[in-house]
């Protein structure tokens, strides 16, 4: 590998860039893909402007609220009967412990329209969030070397993120994944700033809402970081004695059935980025343009099967993989954050929100820094953070389908590149590339 250290002087260059990048990816993936649409007479591949535009102007779906809402309306009106046994639009996927700030605002005397309207605020906050944090971690990296932001820079993260599909996706929708982005990026700058117990509490929280992320939990076990485990788990005891005060030991006790029930049910629509959803559309199996609540693709065994032990190759292969200098670094523990989303049955697009801050980290620690230039990094963040809408004009297409599934294979390239820096680093000893030091001359 070949890394040169660069002084303040050339800190431009390197800036100006990102810039170049960051906006060659916005038109290629907003304006070039529409053009060519249109001008093969494919018709509108769709875009991100409706997106953008709900953001600009504060506005959003319900996708995770109303459902959490109505459990809620649900638990006050039934306090005796199962809260998962409400009848809903669409069903409550998340633990009863991550209800407990709507709970909170609702003895304050918050109604459900003001509420809406704080979710609303709070989501579009988490978006500029993430914008924060990246910033946040790239000034922290960009010190240790004697170099510092420029505006390019921070005009190159903002862009990005205000053209981060998966995010201005999540916001949109009115989902809860848009703050676990913003609470997955602010745990890699504090991970990345030595603060593990801290970044060990936000892990926490990010599990309750969604539980895959316990395989942090695991990771923090066997690459014995023990201050973070345990303020994982403190946090976790507290978490579940404040839902058991509130919904009582019945209610929280059924989220165990709601999760063997999950392993075993999704849907095939194209935005399900997962190899459950890839194989399922390969075959026809389910809906994929489409999109129906409740209804869920029917069981295919092998699909099944296939699933399940891709996952485990995935999450065992990063658990295993013997990282060495980084073992224990950030580019560890965003590698096994990824590919806990990626191993699931059921990772929809705004899912991979948590890229944003993984490929900050890599930029700032890593990227800028190197001599040549990044062309498999920059290829996984097209793929992972843009609306490739054209693809799903082979959604009736044997095989040429798979292309569909373009953001999970960006987020594979990904685990593959954070596990390749373990091995690079081993061979160049003259860089730590977590950025926690660097060899002097």
């Amino acid at each position: 590998m070949t890394v040169k250290t660069v002084d303040n002087s050339s800190g431009g260059t390197h800036s100006r860039r990102l810039l170049l990048f960051v906006v060659c990816s916005l038109l290629l993936a907003n304006v070039v893909q529409w053009g060519l649409c249109r001008a093969l007479h494919l018709g509108n591949p769709g875009s991100i402007k409706g997106d953008v535009a709900d953001f600009i102007h504060l506005r959003q779906w319900t996708d995770s609220w109303l459902p959490m809402m109505k459990s809620l309306d649900y638990f006050d009106a039934n306090p005796t009967k199962p809260i998962y046994a409400a009848p809903l639009y669409d069903t409550l996927i998340y633990s009863l412990a991550s209800e407990l700030p709507l709970v909170a605002l609702r003895r304050l005397g918050v109604g459900d329209a003001a509420m809406l309207r704080l979710l609303a605020v709070f989501s579009w906050l988490s978006v500029v969030g993430v914008a924060a944090a990246s910033l946040a971690m790239g000034r922290r990296l960009l010190r240790r070397r004697g170099a510092d932001l420029s505006w390019m820079d921070i005009l190159a993260v903002i862009l990005a993120c205000l053209g981060c599909y998966p995010l201005i996706k999540g916001y949109a929708l009115g989902n809860a994944q848009t703050m676990l982005s913003f609470g997955f990026a602010w745990m890699l700058y504090l991970w990345t700033s030595g603060r593990e117990r801290e970044a060990g509490v936000v892990a926490a929280l990010l599990a309750f809402v969604k539980p895959q992320y316990v395989l942090l939990l695991v990771w923090m076990a066997v690459r014995r970081r023990w201050g973070a485990m345990w303020a994982f788990l403190i946090c976790s005891v507290v978490l579940v004695a404040m839902s058991v005060a509130v919904f009582g030991w019945h209610n929280n006790l059924d989220y165990v059935g709601v999760l063997a029930s999950l392993s075993h049910k999704a849907q095939s629509h194209d935005a399900n980025q997962s190899m459950f959803g890839t194989l399922n559309r390969m075959i026809f199996n389910g809906e994929n343009l489409g999109y129906t609540p409740h209804v869920y693709t029917p069981y295919v065994a092998w699909v099944y099967r296939m699933t399940v032990l891709t996952s485990l190759v995935l999450v065992g292969g990063v658990l295993l993989y013997p990282w060495r200098r980084l073992r224990g670094s950030t580019a560890d523990i965003a590698a096994i954050g990824l590919a806990s989303v990626a191993a699931s049955p059921m990772a929809w697009e705004h899912h991979y929100g948590i890229v944003f801050g993984i490929f900050a980290w890599f930029w700032f620690a890593y990227g800028c820094w190197e001599s040549k230039r990044p062309w498999l990094w920059g290829l996984s963040f097209f793929l992972c953070d843009n609306f490739l809408a054209a693809t799903n004009l082979l959604a009736g297409r044997r095989g040429w389908n798979v292309l569909q599934s373009y953001m999970y294979f960006g987020a594979l390239l990904l685990v593959v590149l954070l596990m390749r820096l373990a091995h690079r680093a081993e061979a160049d000893e003259t860089v730590l590339l977590d950025g926690s030091s660097v060899a002097e001359g």
